[in-house]
């Protein structure tokens, strides 16, 4: 019995010290991935520096000495695609913005990034792709959700644009930006307009009698 004791104890210490070297281990690495996230963040703010002062060169070493120190800080990437995109290099840019995504869990930025610049080449459909999954991670993103409007409108996708227009609309006015606000609310009553018979609240007004109308016409004038 003595025996059995001695040994539980023995292994309960065992598992202890196990337990101990591990968490020992995790914060040695939580420490070295915090340093190179700092070294990292410290070069892309020097490359920005070495690009506001014209020297694009120096810029491009910062930041890719930033991107080899932590390959998961996500302003890195950004901020090399943006180079690349200053300098007309949208091949490189894109090839930047994908290897961030590769690399950068959730990466809402480069999503919204991505799509703004396959958005601009006329690549529009992948440009909504990537709006879309920038939202999935950040559903209120301002820049994915502006690029997502005008990006379904560029492809006649107008009930589509106008849901989009309308939750622009809800977000501005919980936030409080009137601007914003009253501009996301003209877009919505100008596509009400165009899609009278195609949007959910509004469609078929005419063919379902006084009260459908009289809800449609509220409907309008709450907009």
């Amino acid at each position: 019995m003595h025996r059995q004791v001695s040994r539980r104890a023995s292994t309960l210490g065992c598992v202890t010290f196990v337990v101990a070297l591990a968490a020992e281990a995790r914060g040695q690495a939580d420490e070295e991935t915090s340093w190179a996230t700092k070294q990292a963040a410290e070069l892309v703010r020097q490359g920005e520096a070495h690009a506001a002062r014209g020297d694009g060169a120096a810029a491009t070493r910062r930041l890719l000495e930033a991107i080899s120190f932590d390959p998961t800080y996500g302003p890195a990437y950004l901020a090399l695609a943006a180079r690349h995109e200053a300098t007309g290099d949208v091949v490189e840019a894109e090839r930047v913005y994908t290897a961030g995504l590769e690399r950068v869990a959730g990466f809402a930025e480069g999503h919204a990034a991505r799509g703004s610049l396959r958005r601009r080449l006329g690549r529009l459909r992948e440009a909504a792709a990537d709006f879309e999954a920038a939202l999935s991670f950040v559903p209120d993103h301002k820049a994915a959700l502006e690029g997502l409007y005008a990006t379904y409108v560029a492809l006649s996708a107008l009930p589509a644009a106008l849901a989009t227009s309308r939750r622009m609309e809800a977000l501005a006015e919980a936030r409080g930006d009137t601007a914003a606000h009253k501009e996301a609310r003209a877009r919505s009553r100008a596509l009400v307009v165009l899609l009278a018979e195609v949007d959910p609240v509004t469609a078929g007004a005419r063919d379902r009698g006084p009260l459908r109308r009289a809800l449609a016409r509220q409907a309008r004038r709450g907009r």
